[in-house]
């Protein structure tokens, strides 16, 4: 695309390079033709006002404050109470101790016993019917219907059976056992041990110091305005310019730097990126008080279109804060996002491309006017 450029010309008449003279620029230019306007200055006369530099004003003094002297008795150390230990009051007694206590044996006495005959009962006395004779009496032809029967009563049978009793029951003896003993030398609390206290008194000093009588104060003093004579300059008849027209002009050289790169996403300048911007384009600002340059930054295709626009502000962005740190003017710095707009390559959204085909769109561009 062409690029039209407009020379601010100097004519016949005084020009004064106004804010409207840059905003205002000629209508439907031509590309490769340079234009320029006269700009008439405004006249103003001159008058003399007074103005007050300073107003009147209170003016504050401190008066100092008053102290007097005084002696006071200060406690260095304050007192206190010691305290002394009374240890304990033994006396020694003799105690047994026994080693192995005394015991009863016991001894046991078997029981004694005697033997007895025992009558003993082994058949009891019982009683019984006997079938005798036949009665003689009897009308019945059955001799078991006439027979006589006798009733017996037969006494108990017994025998004497050897059997023991005891004599003398079964009891023990206790017969008492000596133990062994000791005698054992042992201290006995008579009186037991405390404490005691003693007052320790207290470490004064007599200190002299001082103490306020009137404390520090202000005092007002008025103090008048002071003022000074302005020369002021008063507008009498506005200035104006004339139309856009076209002039004879040289199309200024603009001059081509080696991009710069940054790493996927980032925002940051490398070293090598610096070495590069001090070399070519710092050198340039430097050597040249009227050049403009132009920091066009751009973007690979990944990620969103709006994304990328505002990544490759950024980008723009830290170049110049690069170049007015090292003391380049903002107004000579011209800086332009173009997001992925403006690849080098075939690496769009539609093709899959390497990091490294990718690097190539990852740049900043420089234009020297």
């Amino acid at each position: 695309m062409k690029t039209t450029y407009l020379l601010l010309a100097v004519l016949s008449c005084n020009i004064v390079l106004s804010q409207d003279y840059l905003d205002k620029q000629p209508e439907n230019p031509e590309p490769g033709k340079c234009y320029a306007k006269c700009v008439t200055p405004d006249e103003f006369e001159e008058e003399t006002i007074v103005v007050e530099s300073i107003p009147s004003y209170n003016k504050l003094e401190i008066v100092p404050a008053v102290y007097k002297t005084v002696l006071s008795k200060v406690i260095l150390k304050p007192s206190t109470k010691k305290f002394i230990n009374v240890p304990a009051i033994y006396k020694t007694v003799v105690d047994t101790v026994w080693t192995k206590e005394p015991y009863h044996k016991i001894t046991i006495e078997d029981a004694e016993f005697e033997f007895i005959d025992k009558e003993v009962e082994v058949l009891a006395s019982r009683e019984s019917w006997v079938a005798g004779e036949k009665d003689p009496d009897c009308p019945s032809i059955d001799p078991n219907d006439c027979r006589i029967f006798h009733y017996r009563k037969d006494p108990p049978v017994t025998r004497n059976i050897p059997v023991s009793k005891v004599k003398t029951a079964a009891s023990t003896q206790k017969t008492k056992i000596r133990g062994n003993y000791k005698l054992v030398k042992r201290n006995v609390e008579v009186s037991p041990a405390t404490t005691v206290f003693e007052t320790i008194p207290a470490i004064t000093e007599q200190i002299s110091r001082k103490v306020v009588v009137t404390d520090e104060a202000t005092r007002v003093t008025s103090v008048a305005a002071e003022h000074i004579d302005v020369t002021k300059r008063v507008l009498v008849k506005k200035g104006g310019m004339t139309a856009w027209r076209v002039v004879p002009c040289t199309i200024p050289k603009r001059i081509g730097v080696v991009p710069i790169y940054y790493s996927s996403g980032s925002a940051v300048l490398s070293q090598k990126s610096k070495r590069l911007i001090d070399k070519h384009i710092w050198t340039v600002l430097q050597s040249n008080s009227s050049s403009i340059v132009e920091i066009g930054s751009h973007t690979d295709s990944q990620g969103s279109a709006n994304s990328n626009l505002k990544l490759s502000e950024r980008r723009a962005k830290v170049v110049v804060d690069y170049l007015v740190k090292k003391g380049a003017s903002s107004e000579r710095l011209i800086a332009v996002g173009y997001g992925e707009n403006k690849l080098l390559n075939e690496c769009d959204d539609s093709k899959k491309c390497s990091n490294l085909k990718h690097k190539e769109n990852r740049r900043t561009e420089f234009k020297v006017f």
